[in-house]
């Protein structure tokens, strides 16, 4: 049963893969100029054609369905079919992870039984304590046996040597007056309460502000992935755990999944790809594109892992390099590369539109901080005008030095971590 099904989800990759590459084909574009126009590089969009690797997302599968011009229905059958092949993927995955050791299982067990044996012995000695003395069992000598308590409980005190027996009833008055005493000390404090959360008087409290008109949406839509290798194959992690339990490095696509798993760091610098495309035939203008460090750490602890395996091509985007470690980092933009061919570092401002998106490579480096940064992008169409904060779905992104840190690269022969001479 499983051959057969994984004979199946082997089928729709590859089917995925000749489906893409009919469509690259029939384009009449090369790799590289289709691959600037969905936002990845000509590499990663080569190995989507060839069935090395399955799309992350379906967005850049359809964004190049839209740009050959294909219709709705063919779109949706792509969907489909983009759909199993990456369950396949998302399987591979997770049965590579469920190989990793589980440590202290046995540890965790065996103390949980420990505290189950001194549970019970607990409850016993609380039965036990509960019962009490049982009925017809002879008081002490020189207590006070409780008919005697009865008989002689409105007496003098004087004639208790030790004063009358801690169990004696109270007479009524003596409990009338223990009522009367809660009453009053529950009423005292709710009196503190209610003055304690009243506040200043009316005549001290500023008055309300009016209420400040939300923005409305920006005309442009956004994506962010922070897990962008360099030439789709270098890039660095810091793992906390030994290398043992570290499982082997994932394709580009997976890497979020696996880092995740993890708790992994991005190691030295941490390569955001941001695809922005308008929601109309508008132009919209990018004006400027600011970095905030929102929190310093000292670097964080780990070993480093190298993902290297043999790298493809080129990064095409639009290129920024950021330093996190100066107190007001700057995005540079820098020269990018067209498998081969250069590509002019080009500043501020750009446009975008519904048929003219762009994507921006955003590289935030730091070597003697642990940093949390988001990416700030002002903007400006048709009279309107804001600043959208560009994240890692609502937290910053991270990017952490690691001075000193062991690096690990991965032995494909003997399947294991080997730690760098």
């Amino acid at each position: 049963m499983l051959g057969e099904r994984g004979t199946g989800e082997g089928s729709a990759r590859e089917a995925l893969a000749e489906r893409l590459r009919e469509l690259r084909e029939g384009s009449g574009r090369t790799y590289a100029s289709l691959a600037r126009r969905i936002g990845v590089s000509g590499s990663t969009l080569h190995r989507y054609c060839t069935g090395q690797t399955v799309p992350a997302e379906f967005a850049p599968v359809e964004r190049l369905a839209r740009l050959c011009g294909r219709p709705g229905e063919e779109r949706e059958a792509l969907h489909r079919l983009w759909l199993r092949a990456d369950a396949e993927r998302v399987e591979r995955q997770e049965a590579g992870m469920a190989g990793a050791p589980a440590a202290g299982v046995g540890e965790d067990a065996e103390a949980g039984a420990d505290a189950g044996t001194g549970t019970e012995a607990g409850a016993d000695a609380a039965a036990r304590g509960s019962r009490g003395t049982p009925t017809g069992t002879r008081a002490p000598s020189g207590s006070v046996p409780p008919a005697a308590a009865a008989v002689h409980r409105d007496e003098d005190s004087s004639a208790y040597a030790g004063g009358p027996p801690a169990h004696a009833p109270r007479s009524p008055s003596v409990r009338r007056w223990v009522q009367a005493l809660a009453v009053c000390t529950v009423a005292a404090l709710a009196l503190v309460l209610v003055a304690a959360s009243a506040g200043p008087s009316r005549q001290q409290r500023p008055e309300r502000q009016p209420p400040v008109a939300r923005p409305s949406a920006p005309p442009f839509t956004w994506t962010s992935d922070d897990h962008v290798w360099k030439y789709g194959c270098g890039h660095t992690y810091l793992v906390g755990g030994p290398p043992a339990a570290v499982p082997p490095p994932p394709a580009e696509a997976d890497a979020e999944s696996w880092a995740t798993a993890l708790g992994a760091v991005h190691a030295g610098e941490t390569g955001v790809r941001i695809t922005l495309q308008g929601t109309d035939e508008r132009a919209v203008v990018l004006e400027a594109l600011r970095i905030r460090v929102v929190e310093r750490r000292e670097p964080a602890e780990g070993r480093v892992h190298r993902m290297s395996s043999g790298c493809g091509g080129a990064l095409t985007p639009r290129m920024f390099d950021v330093d996190l470690d100066v107190a007001r980092p700057v995005a540079r933009s820098v020269p990018g590369n067209d498998t081969g061919e250069p590509i002019p570092a080009v500043s501020f401002p750009y446009r975008v539109s519904a048929s003219d998106p762009e994507v921006f490579l955003v590289t935030g480096r730091a070597a003697r901080c642990d940093c949390d940064w988001v990416a700030e992008l002002r903007w400006s169409s048709g009279g309107r005008s804001g600043t959208v904060r560009i994240d890692d779905d609502g937290r910053p992104f991270r990017t952490s030095g690691a001075p000193g840190r062991p690096v690990h690269d991965y032995d494909f022969v003997t399947r294991r971590w080997v730690a760098e001479p």
